[in-house]
């Protein structure tokens, strides 16, 4: 496979999660703040939204109407939601003549909706429906990858580029949080507002009932943290991601040699760490240790362009 094809693909795979995770994590955001008892609590929404996309804001008076439209559907803005499903289409043309006429169609059926969505509906009563209908197209894209392809090389760049993504906006998610938890701790609210915040985060990652199933008991910092970065049987944790991504980069070259610091030894190095972590290694410092864990995360994406998407 030609590298610019194994690339397409690749990024294929990121950009649909990312539209995933971009427009739940705005739904969940924007409904929570107006459910929320604190007036603050909206301006923290907006923030938070605005960091989620990579956009650090120095005015603090932001206008509601302008953060939904910039992170939903500017096109100058190459975080939005309505570039990504763009690029993600783009990246499908790339490699066109390996993929389905199945997948092919839906994708072009996704990228009409997002493209042609009215703004002015979007800005007035559209939210929902527009990120709702988003997540479940992305939900049909996957399941056509799963169901339509042959499960080769070319359905394994996907999934890499599918994990390698919700790894990294899973952990954009929790340190976006994180900063609203820690400034509400200390406005001393009481501890069933910081405990709505980490609902909030949980939902975000579509893991509220889960998190419920596996303690039994209202959300806290420390197994909140431990479920979505080290859980490995949750499908959304780090932990999960990353192992399942070191076993699609095994279905490219089952029978590569590992080098020292080669994406295969980084990677193998990353899921053992996590493997043997527990939330007591980093409940003291979270933000410090998330950090760390993105730019490895940033690190093995490099790693993989290097010596497999390079051309």
């Amino acid at each position: 496979m030609l590298s610019r094809v194994a690339d397409n693909l690749y990024w294929f795979g990121r950009y649909i999660e990312r539209t995933e995770h971009l427009c739940r994590f705005l739904r969940v955001q924007y409904f929570s703040s107006l459910e929320s008892p604190l007036d603050i609590q909206s301006e923290m929404a907006l923030t938070t939204i605005m960091n989620m996309v990579g956009v650090e804001m120095n005015d603090k008076h932001l206008l509601e109407e302008d953060v939904l439209v910039f992170v939903a559907m500017d096109e100058t803005n190459p975080s939005s939601i309505k570039s990504s499903v763009q690029s993600a289409r783009e990246n499908a043309r790339g490699a066109r003549d390996l993929i389905s006429t199945e997948l092919w169609n839906i994708v072009n059926k996704f990228y009409r909706f997002t493209h042609d969505y009215p703004v002015d509906y979007y800005k007035t009563k559209g939210l929902y429906d527009f990120t709702q209908t988003n997540i479940e197209n992305c939900a049909i894209i996957k399941h056509t990858v799963q169901n339509t392809l042959l499960h080769d090389e070319i359905w394994a760049f996907i999934n890499m580029g599918l994990h390698m993504e919700r790894a990294t906006q899973v952990c954009r998610i929790i340190l976006s949080k994180l900063e609203s938890y820690f400034k509400l701790q200390e406005m001393k609210v009481s501890a069933t507002i910081t405990s709505y915040q980490l609902g909030v985060l949980l939902r975000s990652c579509e893991g509220m009932d889960m998190y419920r199933r596996t303690y039994k008991s209202s959300p806290i910092l420390n197994n909140t943290l431990e479920f979505l970065v080290l859980n490995q049987d949750f499908p959304r944790s780090i932990a999960y991601n990353i192992s399942e991504f070191q076993a699609y980069l095994w279905e490219i070259w089952p029978y590569k040699q590992i080098r020292k610091n080669s994406i295969e030894w980084k990677i193998g190095r990353m899921k053992e760490y996590l493997t043997y972590s527990t939330v007591e290694d980093f409940d003291k410092k979270p933000i410090e240790f998330l950090e760390k864990t993105l730019d490895y995360i940033y690190n093995l994406n490099n790693l993989l362009s290097k010596e497999y998407l390079s051309y």
